[in-house]
């Protein structure tokens, strides 16, 4: 509410408040009242008392304001003391796997995003409740039949529950081939007791779709199991992989790996988290709940609303850097910042980006780090809904340096609506324009109605780049 409103209803209430008080008084001892005592009492005392409401409140106001500006007075002492505080922890991120309709990995898909197609068209099986087409982003060749004939049950996961497991199936496929190739590190000694660990071990976290019901999460659990043990090769002891379904959101999969990594550097354990996610809308039960939570895009009724995508993508995180051959490259990712908007970015009212602007202040200054100096930024956000306005609020507020098509690179346009994924993809995908150069980069999350993510990635200075011979 702006201030002379409230100026007015505070001059109105004080006006009530002096007139009842004068005429209770003049009914409670009878007089006889003239012309002068209405000017008097009834015009001049309610101006007189609001004035003197108003003149004390600018005391008190400039009162608070003289204490708050001696406050600086002492913070230059705890500056300097807070000069030398290490920079907060990072994570190494070692690979990124990624199954989209738009690309297999992460440079095509950026490539495919500054070029600006495809993007998710008029889909040939779907329809909504006017009979129209669905505008989605469907992955043309997905071996859903291969998928539903290894579960016992795959009616519980219903036809976009395939199609999500069978984008997972080549993530999976790729990172384990990736860990392959270091098998001398997860060989058990020789010389170590029957039923000893391996030096190293992947921790696993997967988020599956929250709409799933627990009997298709369960079956999906099991049938990742059974994929890692038949991946596994020589030397590559996926038995002794824990592996833990994360429910929430893709957010909460990555707060998950976050705690799971600092309690792996608390314990000076060089484990590594594998972190998966996948998703898929394409069906006609998924189109029917997107309708009844009126969140599907329609042009006439819902032009705000998401247009359904499916794929699945993984990340490899370490606490430390690992010796990597010439050709592999490492990215530093900060520890996330995490948030949740108060109303849902869909809801009536004017779009507030409140929310993800302190993240993100509160992220460069953990990392000690100034907003001029990030040079890219990559989102998962699209470009007609609410959470395009968000983002475009924080990055003219805090980041007014980049340039929207050369230094900003926006995802959702091309992919669609990937639920739980998103996160994961923002960072995938930054991961990956990192080694192109564009360092440090921002990554943001607003996929979500409500939860956000932030984190800053960069690359490693070549003081503590890991040796290749080691």
């Amino acid at each position: 509410m702006k201030s002379w409103i409230k100026g007015l209803a505070l001059g109105v209430a004080v006006t009530c408040v002096v007139w009842i008080g004068v005429l209770w008084h003049w009914r409670s001892h009878p007089q006889d009242v003239g012309v002068r005592d209405l000017w008097l009492y009834l015009g001049l005392l309610p101006l007189v008392v609001w004035g003197l409401l108003l003149a004390g409140r600018w005391a008190l106001t400039r009162a608070w304001q003289k204490q708050a500006g001696a406050a600086p007075a002492v913070e230059p002492a705890a500056v300097a003391a807070s000069e030398s505080a290490p920079v907060a922890a990072r994570w190494w991120l070692l690979g990124q796997w990624l199954q989209l309709p738009a690309a297999q990995d992460a440079a095509g898909l950026l490539e495919t995003v500054e070029a600006g197609s495809p993007r998710p068209s008029p889909d040939a099986e779907l329809r909504d409740d006017d009979g129209l087409p669905v505008l989605a982003a469907r992955t043309a060749t997905l071996d859903t039949e291969a998928i539903a004939a290894e579960l016992p049950q795959a009616a519980h996961l219903g036809q976009a529950g395939l199609r999500a497991l069978a984008s997972l199936q080549p993530v999976v496929e790729s990172a384990l081939g990736t860990l392959q190739q270091w098998s001398d590190r997860w060989a058990v000694p020789d010389t170590a007791p029957g039923g000893a660990l391996p030096a190293h071990r992947v921790r696993v976290l997967v988020h599956w779709p929250a709409h799933w019901s627990e009997a298709a999460q369960t079956q999906a659990l099991q049938w990742l199991r059974a994929q890692l043990d038949r991946l596994g090769a020589a030397g590559l002891p996926t038995k002794h992989w824990p592996v833990q379904a994360v429910p929430g959101d893709g957010v909460s999969l990555l707060m998950q790996a976050d705690k799971l990594l600092e309690t792996l550097t608390r314990q000076a354990c060089n484990d590594l988290v594998l972190t998966l996610a996948c998703h898929s809308d394409l069906d006609s039960a998924a189109i029917d709940r997107l309708l009844r939570e009126r969140a599907l895009f329609q042009s006439q009724r819902q032009p705000r609303g998401v247009m359904p995508g499916e794929g699945a993508v993984g990340l490899l995180w370490a606490t430390q850097p690992w010796p990597l051959a010439d050709d592999e490259a490492m990215t530093l990712c900060s520890r996330p910042q995490a948030t949740h908007r108060e109303q849902p970015v869909d809801a009536a009212g004017r779009t507030r980006a409140r929310e993800l602007t302190r993240a993100v202040d509160e992220l460069l200054t953990r990392q000690q780090q100034t907003a001029e100096q990030i040079c890219a930024l990559v989102s998962d956000s699209d470009q007609h809904t609410a959470r395009a306005t968000e983002l475009f609020a924080v990055s003219l507020g805090r980041l007014p340096q980049l340039d929207p098509a050369e230094d900003m690179r926006l995802l959702g346009p091309i992919v669609g609506h990937l639920g739980g994924v998103a996160p994961l993809l923002t960072l995938a995908v930054g991961a990956d324009w990192v080694t192109q150069g564009h360092a440090p980069l921002l990554a943001v999350s607003v996929g979500d109605r409500q939860a956000r993510l932030v984190a800053c990635l960069d690359r490693p200075e070549p003081a503590t780049s890991p040796d290749a011979s080691a």
